[in-house]
């Protein structure tokens, strides 16, 4: 059995990425992870001791801005159905289900827009069912029936940033193409090892053009060492492997684009400890003496409470608590609540930054036309996934009748605002500046109204209530007065 102790490891691009991520991973697992990172985002003080250092790590809790930032900008794009047209019969099915575990096209596309947020980039794998070869006719096709019965399909398959710990092209100093040559994926999965018992076991997935290999992970001597368990060749060609960005560095490495709010996320984790660790001291009083009888004082202990009477002859003696002032408590409440600003106006960017697109043939930025940036995502998710559904095609060996056609909803920029510029419309409305179809399609734009609506059916009921109305008036008229009104008419 093979064996390799280096294969395991992250190339270079991926471990300065790392960097980075590990504060987001932190993060998105919530005040646990926080808790659990200790010192490294928590520093202990000089002079604090472990036991007191635990206790304030353990009163902490995360205020998650950076998590609620990012779970709502990827809600704004799927607050409507994802549209997909012209996709083959033979692959509708991936609608519904993209990997063979039920995982729906549309939460496919939600978890990579996510993974685009969050760590720059995201993946995705398209394989295959392994098709069998049949030993005394090594060359023959298999019929699209036969292909049926043997259940054989395509996946498309989420690869986590975190997982893609390596890889290799050919890229060159004098090269204007880059041809990836090898990647590889870390994958934990939980195997039973007993009737009643699971363990986790790591394998090392390794895919280059034409050929693929397993590796797991065993514990030997202290070592890591990767064992191969599978081998085979890859019948593709190439490397199946859709890299979407939102903020590309170089080839398969980004930046996260809400970094800074992570940053932020951090000072207020450490402000906000310090705040609740100064406000345990401040709310319990310290009990000041002086002028004490000598044995009170070297026992060092003195009973307070009802029916307890501290006496001495010393004139000048005197007993009472000393309680803060506030100064710092009020400073470390502003500290905290300026903090939480910030980190509002930097979440906000993704839906008020914008930046100039690419025209439709993509050789020019056109300055005049702006969208912004979580809109500039979306569509680099929407030609993600046109390119993942065409590799499907190729895998399939299917070729579309017509170009396959992806659409996020990403007119969520109209809502930003929708409680302040509504009124502005209905005003608009009221002063016959604007027409009743137009001040309807801009509010259900603004979704204002259920995903249903139709602003079509909606005036022709208004049509047809206004007759009724005009209908019951005429008839409440005396017989005179309704002959007038139907001459002048």
């Amino acid at each position: 059995m093979t064996e390799n102790t280096e294969i395991g490891k992250p190339c270079e691009q991926y471990d300065l990425m790392l960097q980075d991520w590990e504060l987001i991973i932190t993060l998105l697992g919530g005040t646990r992870a926080m808790r659990d990172a200790g010192e490294k985002y928590l520093p202990r003080e000089a002079a604090e001791g472990l036991s007191a250092y635990s206790a304030r790590l353990n009163r902490s809790v995360l205020f998650n801005g950076y998590r609620d930032t990012i779970q709502k900008l990827c809600n704004k794009p799927f607050s409507k159905s994802i549209i997909i047209n012209n996709l083959p019969e033979e692959l509708l099915y991936l609608f519904d289900d993209v990997d063979g575990c039920g995982k729906t096209f549309e939460t496919l596309s939600k978890e990579l827009l996510e993974d685009l947020i969050n760590y720059g980039k995201a993946h995705i794998f398209v394989d295959h069912s392994t098709i069998p070869v049949d030993i005394e006719n090594p060359n023959k096709v298999l019929t699209k029936a036969e292909e049926e019965e043997l259940g054989l399909r395509v996946y498309l398959n989420r690869i986590s940033p975190i997982n893609l710990i390596g890889w290799q092209t050919n890229k060159s100093i004098m090269s204007r193409t880059i041809d990836l040559t090898q990647i590889r994926i870390h994958q934990e999965i939980y195997e039973s090892n007993s009737e009643y018992k699971q363990e986790k076991v790591v394998y090392i997935l390794v895919y280059s053009p034409n050929y693929y290999a397993i590796y797991k992970k065993s514990i030997v001597d202290g070592k890591e060492v990767y064992n191969l368990v599978i081998e085979g060749n890859f019948s593709f060609g190439y490397i199946p492997l859709i890299t979407i960005y939102a903020n590309q560095i170089d080839v398969l490495t980004s930046e996260s684009p809400l970094l800074d709010l992570a940053w932020l996320n951090l000072a207020h984790w450490q402000s906000s400890s310090d705040q609740k660790n100064i406000l345990r001291f401040s709310r319990f009083g310290l009990l000041f003496g002086r002028g004490l009888p000598k044995d009170m004082v070297e026992k060092g202990s003195i009973e307070i409470g009802p029916n307890k009477a501290i006496l001495t002859s010393d004139p000048n003696a005197d007993l009472h608590y000393v309680e803060s002032t506030g100064g710092g408590i009020d400073a470390g409440r502003k500290d905290v609540e300026a903090i939480e600003l910030q980190m509002e106006a930097v979440g906000q960017q993704p839906l008020v930054k914008t930046i100039p697109i690419s025209t439709a043939t993509g050789q020019r930025i056109d300055e005049s036309r702006n969208v912004s940036l979580l809109q500039s995502w979306v569509r680099n998710l929407e030609r993600g996934l046109k390119q993942t559904l065409e590799l499907a095609c190729e895998w399939r060996k299917i070729v579309p009748i017509e170009e396959i056609f992806v659409d996020i909803f990403d007119d969520f920029s109209a809502s930003i605002e929708n409680d302040v510029d509504k009124n502005l419309l209905i005003s608009l409305r009221s002063a016959g500046e604007i027409t009743r179809r137009t001040l309807l399609e801009e509010l259900n734009r603004r979704n204002l109204f259920n995903p249903n609506f139709s602003v079509d059916d909606e005036l022709e009921q208004l049509e047809e209530e206004g007759a009724k109305e005009l209908e019951r008036y005429m008839k409440q008229l005396p017989e005179k007065e309704s002959e007038t009104e139907s001459e002048e008419v």
